[in-house]
C-alpha cells in the first residue's frame, strides 16, 4: 500500500524556493504590520495560471502593498498583457506602485484606488481574476467578477477556509454558470498556511 511522506508539510516546505530578497523584503515588512501576503507558492500558482491561459487582461481584487501583483504582473509581461489592481486604500494603492516599480513592473500593472463593488467600467472581458479582499465581500463581488470576466475566463479566490467566505463557496459551487472546484491545501508562507483556494471557470 502507497504511503505518504512521513512529514508532510516539512517534506512541501522544503520544495518552496528561497525567492528573491526583495520580495522576502516585502514579504517581511507586510507581516510585521499584519498585511497578509499569498506566499511564494500561491504567487507560483497564480503566475503559472496566467502563462497557460496567455492571459493578456488580468483584474487583482485587494492589491495592498503589491506582493500578489509581483506575480501576476512578471506572468503578463512574458504574455505582453497588463494587470489592474485594485484597492480601497490610498496609501495601499501608493506603496503597491513604489513596489512594483521597483521590480520594474511599473508599465505592466496598473492601480486603481476604488471599491470592488463599484468599479467604473461595464463588462471588461478580462481572462482572470483573483479575488483577495475581505471575505466577506466575497459573495458581494461573487457577480461582479462574473461580469468582468470574459466566458472562459478564470476566477481565483484566496482565503476561502475563512468563515467569512462561507456563503460565497456555497453560492458559487451552486451556481450553473460557473464551473468550480474548491480546494484546501497547505500553503507555505501564505496567510494562513492552511487556506482555501477557490478556482472557479466563467461558462
Amino acid at each position: 500500500m502507497p504511503r505518504l511522506v512521513k512529514d508532510p508539510h516539512a517534506s512541501f516546505r522544503a520544495l518552496v524556493p528561497d525567492g528573491e530578497r526583495g520580495l522576502r523584503r516585502l514579504a517581511d515588512e507586510a507581516a510585521a504590520r499584519g498585511i497578509p501576503v499569498i506566499g511564494p507558492v500561491m504567487g507560483g500558482l497564480l503566475a503559472l495560471l496566467c502563462r497557460i491561459m496567455g492571459a493578456v487582461r488580468v483584474l487583482e481584487l485587494g492589491t495592498a502593498v503589491g506582493y500578489s501583483s509581483t506575480f501576476l504582473a512578471r506572468a503578463v509581461r512574458d504574455t505582453g498583457g497588463i494587470v489592474l489592481g485594485v484597492d480601497m486604500h490610498e496609501a495601499h494603492c501608493g506603496e503597491a506602485r513604489a513596489n512594483l516599480a521597483s521590480f520594474g513592473l511599473g508599465e505592466s500593472c496598473a492601480l486603481l484606488c476604488a471599491d470592488a463593488r463599484a468599479l467604473p467600467f461595464g463588462d471588461a472581458g478580462f481572462d482572470l481574476v483573483f479575488l483577495d479582499v475581505d471575505q466577506r465581500y466575497y459573495a458581494e463581488l461573487e457577480p461582479v467578477c462574473h461580469r468582468l470576466l470574459r466566458p472562459g475566463g478564470l476566477l481565483v479566490a484566496d482565503n476561502t477556509a475563512f468563515a467569512d467566505a462561507e456563503t460565497f463557496n456555497v453560492l458559487i459551487q451552486d451556481d450553473s454558470r460557473w464551473d468550480a472546484v474548491n480546494i484546501y491545501a497547505f500553503l507555505p508562507n501564505h496567510a494562513p498556511e492552511q487556506d482555501g483556494i477557490c478556482l472557479a471557470r466563467k461558462k
